[in-house]
């Protein structure tokens, strides 16, 4: 995968580019197959307020997820994000605490909190870290589900890759 600043190549497990230090924000794209099943609705993205579309998981049984179009976060049915991770990445037997280090390294952002509201109802979102150690907070609607801002659900996949769960234990 190339920088989308500097068309760099990105060091293996990483979106941090090693050459300009942009972030490369991921979407779904190369990590699971998807149709956009609406364009635009009703829902609207909790960081930029853009309409948010539905997307159709390629999964077995099928999954829809909100994306916003313009930031590129996911907004996920309860549940959602862990069986997802389970479909993209296969059994783990063992953890790499140096990468896993390194992935949670790379996602630190010190960065003001911000509470952000459910795209379903108007409730304001719990922020809950997702895994031990996994570096990603996402933010939480106990009813509605769970958002992750872009790069977030890949970052999530390198962590279980690296074996992430089994450091939990």
């Amino acid at each position: 995968m190339n920088c989308s600043s500097c068309g760099a190549v990105l060091p293996a497990n990483s979106t941090i580019c090693e050459y300009c230090h942009a972030h490369n924000p991921i979407d779904l794209h190369g990590i699971i197959g998807f149709s956009i099943k609406h364009q635009e609705t009703e829902r609207h993205c909790p960081s930029c307020q853009t309409p948010l579309q539905l997307l159709e998981l390629a999964t077995k049984p099928t999954v829809c997820v909100d994306r916003c179009p313009n930031c590129g976060g996911l907004f996920f049915p309860p549940g959602g994000i862990g069986f997802l991770l389970d479909q993209v990445v296969g059994p783990v037997y063992a953890a790499n605490r140096e990468l896993l280090g390194n992935l949670q390294r790379e996602l630190y952002r010190p960065e003001k909190i911000v509470y952000r509201k459910c795209p379903v109802c108007p409730q304001l979102m719990n922020r809950k870290t997702f895994g031990y150690r996994s570096g990603v907070v996402l933010d939480r609607c106990a009813s509605h589900g769970d958002w992750l801002d872009s790069g977030e659900f890949l970052h999530l996949a390198e962590w279980k890759k690296a074996g992430g769960l089994l450091a939990e234990k």
